[in-house]
This record gives C-alpha cells, sequence and structure tokens, in this order.
C-alpha cells in the first residue's frame, strides 16, 4: 500500500514539473487584474498557482507574448510589481511583499552604553560589514545593507573591552561595554581586547583621548586632562600654556575649548595647575588639531571638545579628591532610573600658601645682569561648579541635558623693594569670572535620520588692575609709572540644530544651522582718565551641509562647505572644506583635508614698549580689528597592528588678519597694526600598549612666523610661540593595585626678543621636565579610593614660562624682570574616595 502511494505521489510530481516547465504559455492580455489573469491560466493550462485574489485584484497587467514554461510567464507579470513568489511542491505560491522587502534593503540601528551605569559612550567606532561607522553624542548608530540582513558588529570605545556581535537587521538594540575597570575592581574578561590607547589617525589631524589614562598621569589631579593634551604632538607643552592651547602654532585665542556645547575661555592660576574645567567631569575628549569639517567652525586654530558626564542611572554615586591646592568632590544621583544629577564642585583652601613660599617665584634683574630676590606677597582664590541634569524622553529614549557651569579666579601681588636710588613699589591683580551653560535635545526621528537642537551661552570677564609708583631718596619726588584699570568681557550666545541623514551605504548627509552672537565690552582707565570704553555686538548665521561618500570600502570623500552671514560686516564669509581617507587596509590608513575658516573674534594682543604682554578680547569689525582667515593643508598616515601605533601629520597653516596693539612712548607709537602668520610642521607618533601597559614617544618639528605692518623690515621673524622642537616620552605600568608613570618634555626654547625688530634674536633657555607618580588603590567593604604620589620637574630644572612675564622700567638704568616660575621640584600628594 505505502509502495503504490509512494508511486502516486513520483507520478504526480513528474506531472506538475512538466506543467511547470514543460508547457508552453501564450498570453494576450491588455490592463487586465492580475487575479484574473492567473485565473485564466490555470483554467487554460491547467497549472498549479496559489495566490490572494483580492491583492492581486488591484494590479493591471498587459502581455502579448509566449512563453517557455509557467514560471517564466508568472515572472513576467509581476515585474515591477511589489509581488514575489515561490515554487513548493509543485505549486507556484504569489504573495504581495512589504516595500521594505522588496527594496532588499536591511538596517540595524541601537546604541552604545556602559555596563552598570547605562551612560551612552559618544563617538563609539563600530565596523559593521567590513564598514567603519561612529556613533553619535548619545551613541547611537545605523547602518544600511542591501546585501545582507545578518550583520556583523565589531565595537570599541576609550577604555573599554572591544565587543564582538552577530545581530539581525532590527532597531533600538542595546550595545553593552564593559570598562576595564569598574570602581576600582578590575574587569577580568578572557578573550576580550582592551581598547587602551588614545584613537590616531580616524581623520585628518584628529585625536581622541582616553580620559581615564589621564588620572593616572603625574600631576595635581586637577589638570588631568591638559596633562594628557599636553603630551600630545603637535600640542606645545613647552612654555606650560595649559589654559591657552597652542596648537600647530595658533596664537592666543584661537584655538577653542568646549564643554558640554559651550566655550571655555580659560582663567588665570597659579602654574596652570588648575584646569578651567573638573577633570572628575570629562567623558569624552577630541582633538582636532587642523583640517576640520564643515560642522565646525568660528575658529582659525584648533578645536577641542570635551562631553561631560551624563551621571550613573543604577545608583548614587561619590567621588572625593583633595591634593596640595584643591578640594574636588562629585556626586551622580539617579532619578527614576533615566535620570540623573551630577555635581561636581572644586575650591582652593588657602591655608595651605605660605606667603614665604612664594619669594622665589619672582625675581630682579639689573642692568650688570645681576640677579636678587624681591619679596612677593601674592594671594591666590579659585573655585567652580558644575550642575548637570540628563534624562531619556519617549520610546526611543532621546538624550536630553542641561549642563552649567560657572568660575572665579583670583591672582594678585605687591611689590614692595629698595632698588639703587629708589624704593620701587607695584600692585597687581587680575580676577576672572567664568560661566556657560547648555540645553541639548538629540531627537531620532527613525532608523535612518536624526536631529541635535542646542542651545549654549559662554562668558568671560577679565579684570585688570595695574599700579606701580617709585619712590627716590627725596620722597618729595614720588613718581606713578602707572595706574591702569581694565574690564575686558565678551559672552557668546548660540542656538544651533544639526542633522544627520543615512541616505544609503553610500552617503551620509550632514546639514545644520546656527544663529550666534558675541558681544564685547571693553573699558580702560589710565590714571583715573577714561581711556576706552568700547562694546560691540557681533550677530551672525551660520549654515554648514556636508556630505560622507563612501566611493568604496577603501576610499571615502567628505566635501563640504560652511557659510556664515555677519550683520555686523554686512557680508557673507564661505568656507569650503574637503577630506580624503584611504584604507589601505585594516592596518594602513591615509588622510588628507583641507579648508578655509574664519573667525570673528580676536584675542588681540597688547605690547607696551619693553615688549610686555597682554590679550584683550574684541569683536571683528574690519576697521580696527580684520576677521580672521585661515587655510589648513593636513595630511597624515596611521598604521595600528594590534597594540602598536605609529601616526604622522604635516601641516601647513596660513592666516590673515592677525591684530596687535603697540603701545610706545619711547618710539612714539601707539596704534593697531594687522599682520599674517604662516604655521608648518609634522608631528610623529609611536605608540605601544603591551597588556595592561602603554608607553608611547612624539616629536614636532616646526616653524611659526609673523609678519606685521609695523616692523620696519618687511620681512618674516619667528612668532612668540615658535619652538622648533619638542619631543615627548610617557610610560603607564599597570600593576594592579600599583600604577606607575612617568613623562618627559623637552623643547629647543622660544625666540627670545621684545615688539622691536630684531631678527637675529637667539632663542631662550630650553625646556626639559621630567614627571613621575606612583599611585596605589585600596579596597575593603567599607571604603574604596586611592593614594598617589607625584613629584613633577624631578631634576629641578629651570624653566621659562610662556606667559607671566613682564619687563618693569623703575628708571633709565635699571629694569625689573618679574616672572612666575614653571614648575619646579614639587612633591604632590592626592588622596581620592569612592562611595
Amino acid at each position: 500500500m505505502a509502495k503504490h502511494i509512494f508511486i502516486t505521489s513520483f507520478f504526480a510530481l513528474i506531472f506538475c514539473s512538466i506543467n511547470l516547465s514543460g508547457q508552453t504559455i501564450s498570453l494576450s492580455v491588455e490592463k487586465t487584474p492580475l487575479n484574473k489573469v492567473f485565473t485564466e491560466l490555470i483554467d487554460d493550462y491547467n497549472v498549479s498557482i496559489s495566490f490572494d485574489d483580492r491583492a492581486l485584484s488591484k494590479y493591471k497587467v498587459s502581455a502579448n507574448k509566449t512563453f517557455d514554461n509557467t514560471e517564466q510567464a508568472v515572472s513576467y507579470l509581476i515585474q515591477g510589481l511589489p509581488i514575489q513568489y515561490e515554487e513548493s511542491g509543485g505549486v507556484i505560491i504569489v504573495f504581495v511583499v512589504d516595500k521594505e522587502v522588496l527594496k532588499k534593503e536591511w538596517t540595524i540601528s541601537g546604541r552604545i552604553l556602559e555596563t552598570g551605569s547605562g551612560e551612552p559612550l559618544p563617538y563609539s567606532n563600530i565596523i559593521i560589514n567590513d564598514n567603519g561607522t561612529v556613533s553619535d553624542m548619545m551613541g547611537n548608530f545605523s547602518f544600511t545593507s542591501k546585501t545582507d540582513s545578518i550583520f556583523s558588529l565589531r565595537v570599541s570605545y576609550l577604555g573599554y573591552f572591544v565587543k564582538d556581535t552577530l545581530l539581525l537587521s532590527s532597531k533600538n538594540n542595546r550595545i553593552y561595554l564593559n570598562p576595564t575597570s569598574i570602581g576600582l575592581t578590575e574587569v577580568e574578561i578572557k578573550n576580550q581586547i582592551i581598547d587602551n590607547s588614545g584613537q590616531y589617525g580616524m581623520k585628518a589631524g584628529m585625536i581622541k583621548l582616553n580620559q581615564r589614562v589621564a588620572n593616572f598621569l603625574p600631576g595635581y589631579g586637577d589638570n588631568a586632562i591638559f596633562n594628557l593634551l599636553r603630551l600630545q604632538a603637535g600640542i606645545l607643552a613647552s612654555g606650560e600654556q595649559t589654559n591657552g592651547l597652542i596648537i600647530w602654532g595658533s596664537y592666543e585665542g584661537q584655538s577653542k575649548m568646549m564643554f558640554d556645547g559651550f566655550t571655555i575661555y580659560g582663567l588665570k592660576n597659579f602654574n596652570d595647575n588648575i584646569s578651567s574645567f573638573n577633570p572628575l567631569m570629562a567623558k569624552d575628549v577630541e582633538v582636532y588639531k587642523g583640517g576640520y569639517e564643515a560642522s565646525m567652525g568660528e575658529r582659525v586654530g584648533g578645536i577641542v571638545k570635551v562631553n561631560g558626564k551624563m551621571g550613573s542611572l543604577d545608583k548614587t554615586r561619590f567621588e572625593f579628591t583633595a591634593n596640595n591646592m584643591t578640594l574636588n568632590a562629585i556626586v551622580e544621583i539617579p532619578i527614576l532610573k533615566k535620570s540623573s544629577l551630577v555635581f561636581a564642585f572644586r575650591n582652593t583652601y588657602y591655608e595651605l600658601y605660605d606667603q614665604n613660599d612664594f619669594s622665589s617665584l619672582l625675581r630682579r634683574n639689573t642692568d650688570n645682569n645681576t640677579d636678587n630676590d624681591v619679596t612677593v606677597n601674592p594671594d591666590y582664590k579659585f573655585r567652580d561648579m558644575n550642575v548637570k541634569y540628563s534624562t531619556r524622553l519617549g520610546k526611543n529614549e532621546d538624550l536630553f541635558y542641561v549642563s552649567f557651569y560657572g568660575a572665579v579666579d583670583k591672582f594678585s601681588y605687591n611689590i614692595d623693594e629698595i632698588l639703587p636710588k629708589v624704593n620701587f613699589v607695584k600692585e597687581t591683580s587680575e580676577n576672572n569670572t567664568q560661566s556657560g551653560a547648555s540645553a541639548f535635545y538629540g531627537k531620532q526621528w527613525n532608523a535612518k535620520s536624526r536631529s541635535n537642537f542646542t542651545f549654549s551661552y559662554s562668558s568671560i570677564r577679565s579684570q585688570f588692575f595695574d599700579y606701580m609708583k617709585t619712590i627716590p631718596a627725596n620722597i618729595a619726588n614720588i613718581k606713578i609709572r602707572e595706574d591702569k584699570q581694565t574690564d575686558n568681557r565678551l559672552n557668546e550666545s548660540s542656538l544651533k540644530v544639526d542633522n544627520f541623514f543615512n541616505i544609503n551605504k553610500y552617503h551620509n548627509l550632514e546639514a545644520g544651522a546656527e544663529i550666534l552672537s558675541n558681544r564685547m565690552i571693553l573699558i580702560e582707565d589710565t590714571f583715573n582718565i577714561n581711556y576706552l570704553n568700547m562694546e560691540k555686538r557681533s550677530p551672525r548665521l551660520n549654515i554648514y551641509v556636508q556630505d560622507n561618500i563612501s566611493i568604496s570600502k577603501k576610499i571615502s570623500v567628505k566635501p563640504g562647505i560652511r557659510a556664515t552671514h555677519s550683520t555686523l560686516l554686512k557680508d557673507i564669509y564661505l568656507d569650503p572644506r574637503i577630506s580624503l581617507k584611504y584604507q589601505a587596509n585594516d592596518k594602513l590608513r591615509f588622510n588628507l583635508a583641507w579648508g578655509i575658516y574664519h573667525q570673528f573674534v580676536s584675542h588681540t594682543s597688547v605690547v607696551d614698549q619693553t615688549g610686555n604682554y597682554r590679550y584683550l578680547w574684541t569683536v571683528s569689525d574690519n576697521d580696527g580689528v580684520p576677521v580672521l582667515n585661515s587655510q589648513h593643508f593636513v595630511v597624515g598616515s596611521n598604521f595600528n597592528k594590534g597594540g602598536f601605533t605609529a601616526n604622522i601629520d604635516a601641516y601647513y597653516k596660513y592666516t590673515k588678519g592677525l591684530t596687535r596693539f603697540i603701545r610706545s612712548q619711547l618710539y612714539n607709537i601707539e596704534d593697531v597694526y594687522t599682520g599674517v602668520s604662516r604655521s608648518y610642521g609634522i608631528d610623529f607618533l609611536i605608540k605601544q600598549d603591551v597588556g595592561k601597559h602603554s608607553f608611547w614617544v612624539s616629536y614636532s618639528l616646526s616653524k611659526t612666523e609673523e609678519l606685521f605692518t609695523y616692523f620696519l623690515i618687511q620681512l618674516y621673524r619667528l612668532a612668540p610661540q615658535d619652538q622648533r622642537h619638542e619631543i615627548k616620552v610617557a610610560g603607564l605600568l599597570n600593576f594592579d593595585p600599583f600604577f606607575i608613570s612617568g613623562d618627559y618634555v623637552y623643547g629647543s626654547g622660544f625666540p627670545d626678543y621684545i615688539y622691536e625688530i630684531q631678527p637675529n634674536s637667539v632663542a631662550e633657555q630650553t625646556y626639559s621636565r621630567l614627571d613621575l607618580s606612583i599611585i596605589y588603590k585600596f579596597l575593603n567593604r567599607k571604603l574604596k579610593g586611592e593614594v598617589g604620589l607625584s613629584i613633577l620637574n624631578v631634576l629641578n630644572h629651570s624653566n621659562f614660562k610662556l606667559s607671566n612675564f613682564e619687563r618693569i622700567p623703575t628708571d633709565q638704568t635699571n629694569t625689573v624682570n618679574v616672572y612666575a616660575e614653571a614648575i619646579p621640584f614639587t612633591p604632590t600628594l592626592y588622596l581620592k574616595i569612592y562611595l
């Protein structure tokens, strides 16, 4: 019986196969509903076709043709329609498909988060099916494929374990990465790689830094991020300009630091050991040395972007740090599992400062080159505060946060010194007040488009007071040489939107607009006479568009343009930019970038007759202060294999619109002069990660020259910040619970001249500084924390500090050179407690 059933089934299949493949089909229909055509085929040719009569009645077809078999006829009739068919058991099954399926296009999207806290990991690197992409500030990513619905993902973030996974086409995925340390407990995950090193060469002139590494470098701890920045090639470390970053030869104010979307201008602090933002608040650090894309602007130098912590979502976290100079604390409070409130506060505690400790910081140099100690009475105060609230909104958990920042910084000193023939008295102080705020909302419209809305405000107010007099033997002839008060303010308000569109595998379009305004106030009184009193506003509208075009898996190009309309200047400024990336293989990458950049505020230098430099914020009006205009050329290459990284960046920058205000009674000069500069150089970096240990060395060869209209000889000369050679070496050893680190910086020196023409000036003394540190982590049931010892300038090399230098003529034959020394031999202790 079974045999008969098998034979019958066998012949039935053969019969069906003949009907499917061996029977000639002739059709002659005109705009006939598809369901009726299939019904006629079944009736006329005895074929087996299964379909939804109602669904197919919507589609009308025409055909006047003969086909070799039924499959050929069906395929012809449904071409161009959202209909597909399958053959099963001799039956042709026809069905309507979703348009997305018809396109054969699959999308995967999701968010990269930190295990435990649930904090987004911004700008994570993601490799999807051998194609590279980067998540946004909220950790979101999206990728579309036309070839496969299965996606192979490799996700990495600095200081976290790399994650490899396979996912089907889907939305709202959550991918969690484990930090290499959770609190203080090291995480041991076998067969996983740690993304330990800074990321170099992802774009031309770009560096992404691991802020976790910064905490283990030598220093006070309050300047951890800047300590890490100063060890990068192309960022000046000699001269210890940690708060006024000099990147690739840029001048004061030409580089921009941003925290949570608002501008940080930098404060005046003792030896720059306290950074202008709290390092405990830092989550992600990106450095753009030059050649950056059209979405960024308002500067002709470099840009450093720091994103603050979003805060813990799982439990309340508290961290407290005390060192030789400040107390620092941060608390993260989760609210309803989707929100978090972060509060941080720093303050100097003044009893640590003994006035006698500062007596050696200032010296007097006479015309016969003799040095004598000068008694100095300094006073220094600093405090700042951060408050940030963040939450997730809607089903997509769109990110919303508000961030506030405020800081005050007061530095003063006085001198009362008996010199030959006169008694010299000087009182100087500088007060800085800085504030910033931002509100951010990131909206994920769908898997392929999103928008970021940002409002930001920032301001800086600098008040400078300087009083100086000489009292000769005949007290009746007291001569007041200086009595000056300066009040300089700059604020910035911005409202912008950034849109991102994942068009397809080959195009990622970005477009945005920004309404921005700067307000500047400058008041100066000299001998109680109002010398300057000016106020200016500069409203602007910025629009940009750029497209990341993947020409192939190896080549991508990003052309873009930025347009700025200035209401004050009544003109439009165009900034075309383009970058090219060639990925030779998974280890070797080449980058090229070119762009034009404009800056509408300027940190104008003011120089007196003895060569003292001061800086004032001004608004560009193309009258006394022109708009800064720069052109960048950048070429780079990066090789990365395992834990080894080699990176090269070469650059050329030409900048127009420099301004310098010269005051000199001796030369009868008092005017604003304009100038140009050119900077060119090459950066080399080699980095090796060995397990948990990390080492790197960098070398910068550079030259920065300037040409101002007041130069008597119209030839380029070296700029004040020029330095030919700079070498940096650093190492971090992880012998948990002990961590040992060290770094060394060598600089060849700066030009030594005042503003008069001295083209043959020799370089100031070389810069040399070795720092060492050891940290011990302790754990017990009740207390977790760290204790660290750092020794700064171990060899006690006498280094020159680029700022904080002043020449003061006391009479015709004597000059007092006042300067704050760079960091001498300095042991520092710090204690950190986690709760």
